[in-house]
């Protein structure tokens, strides 16, 4: 009875430890099992770490020639601008001028050539000082005049008087009286006295400036006295020499206030 009781304590201990190893066997799978489960999670994140840093990369390029394209039509259109400011002025004789174009009434558009000078006055309500920019149009282009024939002793001299005269008449399809309106504009801006008198000639002591306008064979500008100045005018061509005789006196103002 004895050894019965033993062989079953050894049977049940046997069973014991089987399971016990059976347990053992089957955490190791299990733990087997996790670490390839983990092996494949770092391995699914290292590929995905991958692709995203791969795609960024392709963003990144992306961007950079996207940002590189702009930036070209940047400097284009920047280079247009320019273009087309650096036409619509530029500068002669010291003087500014800016390219104008008026289509209400065309086509053809009538092209002006602006230019201003600064005009101190009184308010006549107030009695304050008014300072503003008084606009004048060629209709010629100043840098074409420089063609002109022009024959002086120094420079022009404007005497804070002038008297013109006319020989001839000079309407030429309404352009002599737009050219005689520019004048005169020009004249009171610089604050001089224009008048005209066909019994004066020109003073030998410069006490005024004589203009006459006459006809010649050649449109030209010529001195023949202290402040005297023939403006001949050949075809009709009073606009081009009263513009050419305007822009040598605004060059001398202006020649004046920068020196």
């Amino acid at each position: 009875m004895k050894n019965e009781g033993d062989n079953e304590d050894k049977q049940e201990n046997k069973k014991e430890k089987d399971i016990e190893e059976e347990e053992k066997q089957e955490d190791k799978k299990e733990g087997e099992i996790k670490k390839e489960e983990n092996d494949e999670d770092i391995h699914k994140q290292i590929e995905e770490t991958k692709e995203v840093g791969q795609e960024d990369n392709k963003e990144n390029k992306q961007l950079k020639k996207i940002f590189f394209v702009i930036g070209i039509l940047v400097l284009f259109f920047l280079g247009i601008f320019f273009t087309i400011n650096s036409m619509d002025r530029f500068t002669y004789k010291n003087v500014d001028f800016y390219v104008e174009k008026y289509c209400d009434s065309g086509p053809p558009c009538l092209t002006v050539y602006r230019t201003s000078l600064p005009v101190n006055s009184e308010h006549k309500i107030t009695g304050k000082a008014v300072f503003a920019d008084y606009n004048f149009y060629f209709r010629n282009d100043p840098r074409k005049l420089k063609d002109i024939p022009v024959n002086i002793d120094g420079k022009f001299t404007l005497m804070r008087n002038l008297v013109a005269n006319f020989t001839g008449s000079f309407n030429c399809d309404g352009d002599g009286i737009i050219a005689i309106a520019n004048l005169v504009n020009v004249l009171e801006v610089l604050d001089v006295e224009a008048i005209k008198d066909e019994t004066a000639g020109c003073d030998p002591d410069g006490r005024y400036t004589f203009l006459q306008l006459q006809a010649g064979n050649e449109t030209s500008i010529e001195q023949f006295g202290s402040s005297c100045y023939n403006l001949n005018i050949n075809n009709c061509e009073i606009l081009e020499v009263t513009e050419k005789y305007i822009v040598e006196l605004l060059s001398e103002v202006t020649k004046n206030k920068l020196s």
